[in-house]
């Protein structure tokens, strides 16, 4: 066989293997998402405004590579060849641990005793604690917990060749902070840490429902409530398939055997996506009381609980707090549910909130030769105004917006090292906010704003 004749031959192949993905999945259909894998949108010809859509290509290509047949299975196989022969993870999100043990890679700055510096956790708190001040300001009793990390509980299938430091992590180094500042803190760790059961999956980064049982009654004693979910009928068996087990290995079988608690009663209104749902809205005819609550995926296993123990409650898994909705709802117990490894969340996004106002002594303020940028926006769903703008210096401490006769405290987050206030106000308050003060230590800056 000559050189061309091998020439041709190899390019035949690669065209043909080049195509057979296209003509696979027209033939065999798509490959789905495997576990929270949010996979591209199918390409668009034209955009919008009617004119070609100059990424098609590009998105094209993303889309075949997310969706040609067999993806899932050639995933799985690659899986399985480095973790038998290598020991390693090819998955970047999943940690590859001993006896089928996997961990989120998302958690190993807290166990490793790595994340955010003091200000931004004394920050994070100051903002709870805001938080905490409207809830009480509408009736409400407030409760912030935090879902640990499951490396966190259960370190001792981690990698050898990665150090444990979660002496120094987010969550350790905040408790102090919260107890200082008066925040209502309900401390899960040593609670599902001190357990002779392994109360987390081995292949999920979540607890199980023995481990949101025992979570629940320790939320509900905090309330002043008397549960024993923990001790109730967990009768109905299932299988469950781990997150981080689908992320690994997307084609894969394996489950892990759980049981499911069997004496809930309460009933929910629409919830299309099950525990998963953006917002679910519940009640019990049997219970008393209003809840509102915050809380993310650890939420999926732990609502139902709280949802059998009060007449009426909802639940959001956002980000970002509305949390005008405790007004709204009449709430009386106000709940924030945040993984560990998310921690920085409270400095990042802006809950929706009434900025306080406060009384300060000014005399002693220094007045800065620069003018601070603010943004203001309407926003009509709330009927405030909100203003907001990047910090020239920060420290630590509080940040007042000032009008006249009034100062109000805002809300800070941080974000590539730059701080920036946040507040909600009405439209009369707005009107006359014409200064901005920033404490540091017992002294106060001042400088002039100047509203976009």
């Amino acid at each position: 066989m000559n050189k061309k004749t091998i020439s041709f031959a190899f390019a035949a192949l690669f065209l043909l293997l080049s195509v057979l993905p296209v003509a696979a999945m027209l033939v065999l259909g798509e490959s789905g998402a495997a576990a929270n894998e949010t996979l591209s949108s199918p390409p668009e010809l034209t955009g919008s405004d009617g004119r070609l859509n100059p990424a098609v290509l590009s998105e094209t290509a993303d889309y075949i590579a997310d969706h040609f047949a067999f993806r899932n299975k050639l995933i799985n196989a690659w899986a399985e060849l480095n973790t038998m022969v290598f020991h390693t993870s090819p998955e970047e999100q999943v940690v590859l641990g001993s006896e089928g043990w996997l961990y989120y890679s998302s958690t190993l700055d807290d166990y490793m005793g790595r994340g955010m510096n003091e200000t931004e956790l004394s920050r994070a708190v100051q903002n709870l604690a805001l938080i905490q001040e409207y809830a009480e300001s509408c009736g409400a009793e407030f409760l912030f917990t935090i879902a640990p990390n499951k490396n966190s509980l259960y370190p001792a299938h981690m990698p050898s060749f990665i150090p444990p430091a979660h002496d120094k992590s987010n969550s350790v180094r905040i408790k102090p902070l919260l107890a200082s500042s008066g925040v209502h803190y309900c401390d899960l760790f040593s609670l599902l840490g001190g357990r002779g059961e392994v109360l987390y999956y081995q292949t999920d980064s979540h607890w199980t429902d023995r481990g949101a049982a025992l979570a629940a009654d320790a939320l509900l004693k905090g309330f002043g409530m008397n549960t024993a979910y923990y001790a109730g009928d967990f009768s109905l068996p299932y299988q469950h398939k781990g997150d981080l087990y689908e992320m690994l290995f997307p084609a894969g079988e394996r489950t892990e055997a759980a049981q499911a608690y069997s004496g809930f009663t309460y009933s929910v209104q629409e919830n299309p996506n099950g525990g998963n749902a953006m917002r679910i809205d519940a009640s019990q005819d049997t219970a008393d009381g209003r809840l509102v609550c915050w809380r993310d995926s650890f939420g999926i296993a732990l609502y139902p609980y709280l949802a059998d123990s009060f007449s009426e409650s909802l639940f959001f898994r956002s980000s970002s707090y509305d949390l005008t909705e405790i007004g709204s709802r009449q709430a009386d117990h106000v709940l924030i549910e945040l993984v560990e490894r998310n921690l920085d969340w409270l400095i990042r996004y802006v809950p929706i909130m009434p900025a306080p106002s406060r009384e300060i002594d000014l005399d002693s303020a220094v007045p800065a030769d620069q003018t601070v940028l603010a943004n203001s926006k309407a926003d009509s769903k709330h009927e405030l105004v909100y203003l907001s703008g990047e910090l020239p210096c920060y420290e630590g401490g509080a940040v007042y917006l000032l009008s006249a006769d009034a100062a109000y405290e805002a809300l800070l987050t941080e974000r590539d090292g730059k701080w920036f206030y946040h507040a909600y106000l009405s439209p009369e308050q707005s009107e006359g906010i014409h200064a901005l003060c920033v404490k540091l230590d017992s002294a106060y800056i001042r400088f002039e704003l100047h509203l976009n």
